[in-house]
């Protein structure tokens, strides 16, 4: 254990730690809704809108834990926790196939006619890990010199809290729902020694599949914009 602790300390000493912290918006494109219960219905309801409400509370926000190789290394390491939202207009007209019960769909219906709500309001959360890298400049002296581009790009599970009433039945809750995948761009500027402002934009793709009440289900799987800008704080 002291061999290993001895070893690994020059590893660790010159490694670079770096948490971030982050808000912005998130715009989640159309995506179809597919609704199935535990009987025959099946019915999918094609290209609703989500709004995001980022300002509204509970507010978009974002942490990183970056562990970057060494001081002088373009690698990095991080784990991201991302807390967007969706919330379906419940008054747009979208067009439902499938089967519902003995009875063939495929026509336009309002949303709210099937839904009370549908949404994911506290959060349609991210969390995964990422592979970073960053092109680090020689000059630090100069103004371009505080200037590092970085990209990145990262998988993981959503757990979205799901929002979801029909009829008499409610389901409401945090769920483990399927994996995601992102990719990120973006620039941070040095202010002074250790902490940095940063702009970014991601795209993410998650796979969102809820168990709701009696055996039924709801998927969708959406493709959301985020662009953000926070502060990071590093060792």
């Amino acid at each position: 254990m002291v061999f290993l602790t001895i070893c690994l300390h020059p590893v660790l000493a010159d490694a670079e730690w770096m948490l971030s912290l982050y808000g912005g918006i998130a715009y989640t494109l159309d995506s179809d809704v597919k609704l199935k219960d535990s009987e025959s219905t099946r019915l999918t309801f094609h290209d609703v809108s989500w709004e995001d409400r980022s300002f509204e509370e509970p507010q978009y926000f974002g942490l990183r834990l970056t562990y970057w190789l060494d001081r002088q290394s373009p690698w990095g390491l991080a784990v991201d926790f991302a807390h967007a939202k969706m919330i379906a207009d419940l008054d747009d007209e979208v067009t439902v196939t499938g089967n519902r019960g003995a009875d063939f769909v495929n026509d336009g219906e309002i949303l709210g006619d099937s839904f009370l709500q549908l949404a994911f309001s506290h959060g349609h959360n991210v969390l995964t890990a990422n592979v970073l890298y960053r092109w680090l400049s020689h000059n630090r002296l100069s103004w371009s010199g505080r200037l590092q581009p970085y990209v990145g790009f990262g998988a993981g599970v959503a757990i979205p809290h799901v929002e979801v009433r029909i009829g008499a039945f409610e389901s409401h809750g945090y769920q483990f729902t399927g994996p995601t995948v992102q990719g990120l761009a973006g620039l941070s500027i040095s202010l002074m020694k250790h902490i940095a402002f940063f702009a970014e934009t991601r795209l993410n793709y998650a796979h969102i599949d809820v168990d709701l009440q009696d055996g039924a289900s709801l998927k969708t799987n959406p493709w959301t914009y985020h662009f953000n800008i926070g502060l990071s704080l590093s060792t």
